[in-house]
């Protein structure tokens, strides 16, 4: 496996060089004409995923954790060889995605079969036979075709978006029907797989599609119209449980507000009040320029919430706020931050925490080595890791961007924060030319969001980097096809090198 493996790294590697470099045999090869024609066709997304293929085996060194290292903890396999699968994967769809369309139709075609079998088996309905043998608290945990839920709603949250683009932006009615019934199906998985992290990934990408919206009316409508899609799934499914009930499953907070509250109806309400304020407003002059100080402020008023909720989860923490307020936030356990909170993610945080503040400046820099986390926390933590959670494996933090930091490193992980942020940006800064770049940046931003809870792995990380792929392919042909040869990469807008 190892040696057809490295025989598939050099022929990509040499694929990437002939595109990088060109394939006129009356070139002769100079290593100054090389790097000036590699950084002349490498965006900063391309190379942020090189820093961070480079640091990532600097931190297989680094760590000291060479077979761990390189092919991750056991059962979990997100070492080396993974990492270095999911750079392939984008370097090689972003240079050769010609059929990026194709791609996306069988993205999109196995991930609506995926979402009706989540849909069926939250009411017991099992069409593939994978509840056999389980009992009724074991359907509960597990989801789909994936396993546990949470994995199922990891690649639920990177591929849902990609559809709802598709329904937002397509001129064509049939692919508009198609985007709306995946939008719709998708919808009413995701109100049904009871993980909390998927409700703030779906306010982070419905709050990129916000942004670009408003820019038009007809764009406008049609992100009321998604809204109206998700409470209506709400409201579908709520009915769909009655009928096929589920007794074992416990819901959360949010998924018991989405279906069975009296909030969710008068949502739905409104949604609907405003699909047909806009449709008779549609002879009306549209307010461009104010829409796009809507969507601004909606930005700032998200990271605002943010910010508040935070602090109000410290102050309260600290007992510092009033008697009134602090025991109206003590009924909401979100606001109670402790070991338990989160599904158990207060004790892992502050354990991470503490584990990276332990770090030599070896370790700090470059890291443990990639999914190496709990090889580590072995070496280093094992009697407190042991006192925590007995002969459990804690394979990582719980959360993608902090467990980054302890296996890779502060370079590590700002080069791969940074492959997530510039293509989202990139993305979005030149939306207009191809709509599909807006599902992409969606994609990138909820898996980001999602991820602030939960980790790298097998069932969503190679699709956002294949996403981010697509994006990068039709991002570089539409620089190509403006016609202006060298071209500035500023917020992914495309201006001429004069």
């Amino acid at each position: 496996m190892t040696v057809g493996f490295s025989l598939f790294l050099a022929s990509g590697a040499a694929l990437l060089f002939l595109r990088l470099y060109g394939t006129g045999r009356e070139q002769k090869f100079s290593a100054a004409d090389f790097f000036g024609r590699v950084k002349e066709r490498l965006s900063v997304t391309d190379f942020c995923v090189l820093a961070y293929l480079v640091f990532s085996t600097i931190s297989v060194v680094s760590g000291g954790f060479y077979k761990d290292a390189l092919w991750g903890s056991f059962g979990w396999n997100m070492g080396w060889m993974s990492q270095l699968s999911f750079v392939l994967i984008y370097l090689a769809v972003s240079r050769f995605g010609r059929h990026y369309r194709s791609i996306l139709i069988i993205f999109g075609g196995s991930a609506l079969f995926v979402f009706l079998i989540g849909i069926l088996h939250r009411m017991l309905i099992d069409p593939i036979g994978f509840y056999e043998g389980l009992q009724g608290y074991q359907m509960a945990q597990f989801l789909s075709t994936m396993g546990q839920a949470t994995w199922y709603a990891s690649y639920l949250v990177v591929a849902l978006p990609v559809g709802v683009a598709v329904f937002l932006f397509s001129e064509k009615s049939l692919w508009r029907a198609v985007g709306g019934v995946y939008t719709a199906v998708g919808f009413a998985s995701l109100v049904t797989q009871n993980s909390d992290s998927a409700y703030f990934a779906l306010a982070a990408f419905m709050l990129v599609f916000f942004w670009v919206c408003v820019k038009r009316r007809e764009t406008l409508n049609r992100f009321v119209e998604v809204c109206t899609l998700f409470f209506a799934a709400g409201k579908v499914m709520h009915f769909l449980m009655q009928i096929h009930p589920n007794p074992d499953l416990e819901y959360d907070f949010i998924t018991e507000l989405i279906l069975d509250s009296k909030a969710a109806w008068v949502l739905l309400g409104i949604c609907l009040l405003l699909c047909l304020l806009l449709y008779t407003r549609r002879n009306r002059p549209y307010q461009a320029v104010r829409m796009q100080w809507a969507g601004r402020a909606a930005v700032f008023m998200a990271a605002a919430a943010v910010i508040v909720l935070v602090g109000l989860i410290v102050l309260h923490s600290r007992g510092a706020l009033p008697d009134r307020l602090g025991g109206a936030l003590s009924a909401v356990s979100y606001f109670n931050w402790n070991d338990a909170w989160g599904n158990g993610r207060g004790r892992i945080w502050s354990f991470a925490v503490r584990v990276f503040a332990g770090e030599g400046l070896l370790h700090k820099l470059f890291g443990v080595g990639p999914d190496c986390f709990s090889s580590y926390v072995a070496a280093a933590h094992g009697e407190e890791a042991k006192l925590l959670w007995g002969d459990k494996v804690l394979t990582n933090a719980h959360n993608e961007w902090l467990t980054t930091l302890i296996n890779t490193g502060v370079f590590g992980a700002l080069s791969y924060i940074g492959i997530y942020v510039t293509a989202a940006r990139r993305y979005l800064g030149a939306w207009q030319h191809n709509y599909l770049l807006v599902g992409a940046a969606a994609s990138v931003v909820s898996y980001m969001a999602y991820n602030f809870f939960c980790y790298q792995q097998v069932c969503c990380t190679p699709f956002v980097f294949l996403v981010m792929g697509i994006g990068e392919y039709i991002w570089r042909r539409e620089a190509e096809h403006s016609g202006v040869g060298c071209l500035y990469r500023k917020h992914g807008q495309f201006t001429e090198n004069h």
